[in-house]
Formats: C-alpha cells, sequence, structure tokens
C-alpha cells in the first residue's frame, strides 16, 4: 500500500549534500526546475562552488499519478514551459538540471532538451530522488522511492489533496 513520504528540512539538507558528494565532474551552471528543484540546486550550487543558477518552470495538465495503477504505473502528458530560462548563452557550457524528484520524466525531458537547444556542451540531471516506475534515471540520484513524496517547501493544501488523491486510489 502506497502512503506518503514527508521529509523535514534537516533531512533534505542531508539528502543534498550526499547528492553533491556523488558529483565527481565540473559544472558551469545549475538549471533548477521550479519549483521542486530549486532549494536542492541552491544547496548543490553551494556546495558545488556554481555560481550560475537559473531556473526553468514546467507544467504538465492531466497527469495520473502512479499511486493506485497497476504495477505502479505513471503517465503524464508532456510538459509545457511556462516559465522560461533566463536569456543567458549556456553555448559550451557544462550543465547540470536538477530537481527534487524524476517522477515519469517529462518536465525534465523538456528542460534537458531546452538546454540542449542553448548549445550546452554537457547536460546532466541531478534528483535527490527517482520513483520506481520512471521512464530513465537521472545521471545522479540518492534514493528510490515508490510512495508519493511531500517535501517542507510544499503547501499544507499540497498535503491535503495528496492524502484525498491518496484515499481514493486504495
Amino acid at each position: 500500500m502506497k502512503q506518503i513520504d514527508k521529509y523535514g528540512w534537516s533531512e533534505i539538507d542531508s539528502l543534498c549534500r550526499r547528492l553533491a558528494a556523488t558529483i565527481r565532474e565540473p559544472f558551469d551552471a545549475i538549471v533548477c526546475i521550479l519549483r521542486g528543484g530549486a532549494v536542492p540546486g541552491a544547496i548543490l550550487a553551494n556546495e558545488l562552488g556554481i555560481d550560475l543558477m537559473m531556473g526553468i518552470k514546467v507544467v504538465q495538465r492531466g497527469q495520473v499519478t502512479g499511486a493506485g495503477q497497476s504495477q505502479g504505473s505513471y503517465r503524464a502528458e508532456k510538459g509545457t514551459v511556462v516559465v522560461p530560462m533566463n536569456d543567458i548563452n549556456l553555448k559550451g557550457k557544462r550543465v547540470l538540471v536538477v530537481d527534487d524528484v524524476l517522477d515519469s520524466g517529462e518536465s525534465a525531458q523538456v528542460v534537458l532538451d531546452e538546454v540542449r537547444s542553448r548549445g550546452a556542451a554537457v547536460v546532466k540531471l541531478a534528483t535527490l530522488q527517482v520513483k520506481t516506475y520512471s521512464r530513465f534515471k537521472p545521471d545522479y540520484f540518492i534514493e528510490v522511492k515508490t510512495n508519493w513524496l511531500f517535501y517542507p517547501w510544499m503547501s499544507e493544501r499540497e498535503l491535503r489533496e495528496m492524502e484525498a488523491r491518496l484515499a481514493t486510489s486504495q
């Protein structure tokens, strides 16, 4: 039975620092997938000494979560960029894209493609967690998860919505 794993600030800090310790190659910039990638991205930027940091927001409409689906399946529409990245030249740069969790991978794929289209020489993905049903794995991650995840930057409204959706799926 699926549940919601709730994380506190100290747990997030620990996960981010563990993630940073696994990254052994240099990067010139971090692109955070907003909102979930903002806090991990800032911590990674500090830990890795990366000054150039920007955000991009991707929204998926009609997302159907894996909870309650057979074999943990997960479907999501292709994401749409609703807050574009700053107009910064990434040509030839080594870019680390950061998010909190990789679910379906649709949002991450949109961002990876956008960064590549700007001429980045290297583009890698780092997340704190990856879901068991994700269609691909990030280059860097700490944990594989099945349950829904609630992070300290999320609202109580979001938690109530997750609990309601989870209750109807069981």
